[in-house]
């Protein structure tokens, strides 16, 4: 990466060794950085869905604020942009099919949006999937196509499989219509919307209270106007021979000798840090083992962004290995991303009622990361795994869920500006 002004990548490693005799493990970074917008440049016009749940749950205070979020997007919006809106029970009503956003369809769309009630149960697969065939009718090369997914309770009707609806946004992500979801209060399924978002290669919120629904949905419009890189990917070059594992829910596929690594869209000038662990069996036959890495997306004018980097290992004794010193900082980082997906899996067993498991998890993890850890981390932490022992409310499993999704993803959490 030379420029910050540049997309580029790198790839850094906790240790330049792996043994010759034994299986090793190293730590990979991935350090992916989108070009930087200058202040003149005109931002890539938006092809959006808003898919709002309407479902009984919703009446009341979270509905009207869910309306006023909707109506203050639309003020965002200009004609070289086009949107859709969606409402969902356990029906499907496309309230406004694609359309671009004109004055006079803007002030129409605004009376629609008020005139939405509540109604049953909650088919969010079916509405989710309506808002994407809309983005999809209207797409253009260069256009940001993602859908805007909120909801406060449960998929109960319909495709209701968390694993099912993940991979549907993955489909979607790949025909270039990104997901970003919207958890609103303490009812709906943060693991799914979590899945959907980072399948989707979109953003994924916790709404705790109805009445942040506007800023949250004015933060994604901002995240929106700002990208410079869309549907970016890495391709590292790995031997068939090496076991890997990426962390942070980042979607990763092997083939032909390539780990592709989907990035998503990127902001203007950020860093994204996607951390791999290796698992590299000894070979006594090879001095050096390099690995490469390509990065690409596609820029605001549709060119095409490249960017290349490449590790290498020397291949040594165990003992030489063993004494290298690793790259602390790295490890530090590392360690808040892997302890982070640690917590995200510690929290589904403690919500099964697994809480001995659940702590012993967590313990566990912690004391893997302890020495790369400040005690402030290792105090919040101990805090988290104990209250998994106890047993923890709706509202505290999903700060603590959004706090480590947060923290995989090395984003800035809203909640603490």
């Amino acid at each position: 990466m030379t420029c910050n002004l540049s997309f580029g990548v790198r790839v850094n490693a906790d240790k330049k060794f792996i043994s010759k005799t034994r299986q090793t493990e190293r730590i990979l970074e991935v350090r992916v950085q989108a070009p930087r917008a200058h202040e003149q440049e005109k931002r890539p016009p938006l092809n959006l869905a808003i898919v709002l749940d309407r479902s009984g749950s919703m009446q009341g205070m979270k509905l009207e604020y869910v309306k006023k979020a909707a109506s203050h997007v639309l003020d965002q919006l200009t004609e070289q942009d086009q949107v859709a809106l969606v409402v969902y029970d356990d029906h499907i009503q496309v309230i406004a099919n694609s359309m671009k956003v004109t004055h006079g369809n803007r002030v129409e769309m605004k009376r629609l949006i008020s005139e939405i009630t509540s109604g049953s149960m909650t088919n969010l697969g079916e509405g989710y999937l309506s808002g994407c065939r809309e983005i999809a009718a209207s797409a253009r090369q260069e256009t940001i196509n993602r859908t805007l997914l909120l909801t406060d309770g449960l998929a109960n009707v319909g495709i209701t499989d968390e694993e099912v609806l993940a991979k549907h946004a993955l489909e979607l992500y790949n025909e270039s219509i990104s997901t970003s979801t919207f958890g609103v209060g303490n009812d709906f399924n943060e693991h799914l919307l979590e899945a959907m978002a980072s399948r989707g290669g979109g953003n994924f919120y916790y709404i705790a209270t109805p009445d942040r629904i506007p800023e949250i949905f004015l933060q994604e419009f901002n995240n929106l106007v700002g990208i410079t890189a869309r549907k970016v990917e890495v391709r590292l070059d790995l031997p068939p021979n090496v076991e890997w594992k990426v962390l942070g829910g980042w979607p990763a596929e092997y083939k032909e000798g390539r780990l592709h690594l989907s990035v998503g869209d990127m902001l203007t000038g950020k860093l994204q840090d996607i951390y791999i662990k290796l698992q590299v069996p000894g070979d006594d036959k090879t001095e050096e083992l390099a690995l490469n890495a390509k990065a690409f997306g596609q820029g605001k004018d549709s060119e095409v962004l490249e960017g290349q980097a490449m590790i290498g290992f020397q291949c040594t004794t165990q003992e030489e290995v063993e004494a290298a010193l690793p790259d602390q900082e790295l490890m530090q980082r590392f360690g808040e991303v892997e302890l982070a997906d640690e917590a995200t899996e510690a929290l589904k067993l403690e919500r099964k009622g697994e809480r001995e498991e659940a702590e012993r998890w967590m313990r566990a993890s912690i004391d893997r990361h302890r020495r790369h850890m400040s005690a402030s981390q290792v105090h919040q932490y101990e805090d988290l795994s104990s209250s998994m022992a106890a047993g923890m409310s709706e509202e505290e499993r999903k700060r603590a869920h959004w706090d480590s999704y947060n923290l995989k993803r090395r984003k800035e959490n809203p909640e603490e500006k």
